[in-house]
């Protein structure tokens, strides 16, 4: 099985597009659309929703920001309360 660079989706070696660049990397494309979104419209992967990369920093952002919310209600908590006087 060989994984997309682009969407990530997983497909049998012989299917898609190999490309071989002059470096001697091989990047796997299982679809036109995927070819087409990476080389020559030059999109960025993150900012897809069809693709993993965009879950992924998606899935990241939202266990971020629950992590924070849970540390400002613990700083809330913790603040002494002030005696007036």
């Amino acid at each position: 099985m060989v994984k997309c660079v682009f969407c990530g989706r997983e497909e049998s070696f012989h299917k898609g597009v190999h490309l071989i660049h002059n470096n001697g990397t091989v990047s796997f494309f299982c679809s036109s659309k995927c070819r087409k979104n990476s080389l020559k419209l030059e999109r960025d992967k993150r900012k897809l929703k069809w693709t993993e990369a965009y879950r992924l920093v998606r899935v990241h952002a939202a266990e971020q920001a629950k992590r924070t919310a849970d540390k400002q209600a613990e700083k809330k908590d913790e603040k002494p309360k002030k005696s007036k006087k």
